[in-house]
């Protein structure tokens, strides 16, 4: 029985990052892997030509203008990004953005046509994101994203990290693979330790505080500290990435 492809005949597909090519030309679980030449077309942009089913069932693609044949798991999803509407685009310049070296992060509250609300939210522009994080959110199983068309309206986060201090944390780099660990300290003396993954900006604050009341942090403190928590992002991966500038 021929499998069932994930692309149809004609459709647009997006062809995975150079690096992640190169990880799966060696990689033995891969039948199928890419080949050299296959390799320098990382990133771009492809329509469906021709679908074959091998006779072990691996659904193989040829494209309009990549060359050779393409496993299935070496494309992506092809999604047309909106541009922001004028209103919150205007917005937006209100909202003082964080940054994680060409990474600009606009972490804010948005409310959608919906009228459903997130307070973690993350607009980014395109190229930049794809650099650093390697994959479109679509594509990626640790994030969660909506259309810029469906936001009606933006606002500052009551929950993020001031931008002075998200900054000062990016600048000092990973804890760790993956993770990051700092103590936010406040105008009365208390501490909280955080710990997040590559985005920093929105954090738990405790009972009765804000940004506002935000005074220091401390990159890379923490690890053992009975107040350590994690942020909203890694605990409920609620942060989603809005459709790209």
């Amino acid at each position: 029985m021929a499998a069932e492809s994930k692309f149809p005949l004609g459709s647009p597909v997006r062809i995975k990052s150079t690096g992640q090519l190169e990880a799966f030309r060696h990689n033995t679980r891969l039948r199928y892997p890419p080949e050299a030449e296959q390799v320098a077309f990382g990133g771009k942009t492809d329509s469906v030509r021709r679908i074959i089913s091998s006779v072990r069932g691996d659904v193989l693609y040829e494209l309009e203008m990549a060359p050779g044949m393409w496993h299935e798991e070496l494309l992506e999803r092809r999604i047309t990004y909106s541009t922001l509407l004028p209103p919150v685009r205007e917005a937006l310049k209100n909202i003082e953005p964080s940054r994680d070296g060409e990474l600009v992060y606009h972490p804010c509250r948005t409310v959608l046509k919906s009228g459903e609300a997130c307070d973690t939210v993350y607009i980014v522009h395109e190229k930049p994101y794809l650099k650093h994080w390697g994959v479109y959110p679509e594509n990626d199983p640790g994030k969660r994203w909506i259309r810029i068309e469906d936001i009606a309206e933006v606002k500052e986060s009551p929950i993020r990290l001031p931008a002075q201090f998200a900054k000062e944390i990016y600048r000092n780099g990973e804890s760790g693979m993956g993770y990051t660990i700092f103590t936010v300290v406040f105008a009365d003396g208390v501490r909280q330790a955080c710990v997040t993954g590559g985005a920093v900006d929105f954090i738990r604050y405790p009972v009765g505080k804000g940004p506002r009341d935000v005074v220091k942090v401390i990159p890379h403190k923490g690890r053992r500290d009975d107040s350590l928590v994690k942020s909203l992002v890694s605990l409920l991966r609620t942060a989603r990435i809005a459709q790209l500038l």
